[in-house]
């Protein structure tokens, strides 16, 4: 048998390797009715999940939203029917009041949500709905300028983590802050005063004889006594103040923008208010009282453990001067029981 030339040996598997490629593109490539196959599939599945989803164009007009978004927006049937923009679907969830924002806010609200879709790819948002539902909105830029939007629901992971964080920062009994997140607070105050040198007053409140309270009438009395303190400090001080119980029957309040004299002021109504308001227990009209020390804020001071330890020392001497008064601390030590900042009234009697 005769031997090829080389020539020849090459022509045919080069003839081959030319027409590989376009039968391979040929198969690779579907026509126009695989496409819109494919496409109803990925809607229908789309269409079934529990997330929402929409998809706008270039011109932010929405090509595709799924029932799940409709359903969590209440779009009207106009929306669901038609190709809206997407600032006229956030313009039907302002006049519906679909968020969980104030008048005064809205309009500003909705503005920040279009720009957060312009800018694409932007952290998460988290949108809270009026209905008490809270929505984690995430933005993908596409090609060509559009958009992908996903709504997922994380209620419960948020009110999860938001009990949580209360858990941690406020104290069982009473629902006010506990002493760990109070002194978080009490040092970005202090650190704010410094600052600007703004004034910044505190005050340590202890029950006078509690101890009797718990021996004469129990420990659950006892803790109802505290939840009372609780309410008639809590209808004493701004919302700026920040009140805390920091100890078994001690408080803590300390008042921003707030000079010695108006924190006696303060301490002095707290203590008129719970000597005039005794605890209704079962049966029984409980009368208590209260001591408290005052300090502010001065120079010499380093940090708000300084500030703390003065009004704890005045705390210390209107117990040792027979409780149920207030007593500021100055820079030469707690003010003499003559002078205007120390209020002396006998302790009441049973």
């Amino acid at each position: 048998m005769a031997r090829s030339r080389p020539s020849e040996r090459s022509s045919t598997p080069k003839h081959r390797s030319e027409e590989a490629p376009s039968r391979a593109t040929a198969c690779a490539q579907p026509g126009p009715g695989a496409a819109t196959e494919e496409l109803a599939t990925l809607y229908a599945a789309l269409d079934n999940i529990e997330n929402g989803i929409m998809l706008l164009d270039h011109e932010l007009r929405a090509r595709y939203a799924n029932p799940a978004l409709h359903a969590m927006f209440k779009s009207p049937q106009k929306f669901i029917d038609g190709k809206p923009l997407y600032a006229e679907m956030l313009e039907h969830a302002r006049r519906s009041s679909a968020y969980a924002v104030s008048p005064d806010e809205l309009k500003r609200y909705v503005a920040a949500r279009l720009a957060w879709v312009v800018a694409g790819d932007q952290p998460p948002v988290d949108q809270r709905l009026s209905s008490g539902r809270v929505i984690r909105c995430q933005c993908a830029a596409l090609p060509g300028g559009g958009r992908m939007l996903t709504y997922s629901d994380v209620t419960d992971i948020v009110r999860h983590g938001e009990e949580l964080e209360r858990l941690a920062t406020t104290d069982g009994m009473t629902g006010i802050y506990n002493r760990r997140h109070f002194m978080t607070l009490a040092d970005h105050e202090w650190n704010r005063s410094r600052r600007y040198g703004r004034p910044l007053s505190f005050l340590m409140i202890d029950i006078d004889f509690f101890k009797s309270i718990n021996d004469r009438f129990g420990h659950e009395v006892g803790d109802q006594m505290i939840v009372h303190l609780t309410t008639l400090a809590r209808a004493c001080k701004r919302d700026s103040d920040v009140l805390a119980r920091i100890g078994g029957e001690e408080f803590a309040l300390l008042l921003p923008e707030t000079d010695l004299a108006q924190a006696q002021s303060v301490a002095e109504r707290l203590r008129r208010d719970v000597g005039e308001n005794p605890l209704i227990a079962n049966a029984d009209r409980i009368l208590t009282t209260i001591s408290i020390g005052v300090a502010a804020r001065n120079v010499a001071m380093i940090g708000i453990a300084d500030l703390m330890r003065a009004a704890d020392h005045a705390l210390y001497d209107a117990k040792g001067g027979g409780r149920n008064r207030v007593v500021c601390s100055t820079d030469a030590g707690t003010i003499p029981a003559h002078e205007p900042c120390v209020s002396l009234v006998p302790a009441a009697t049973e």
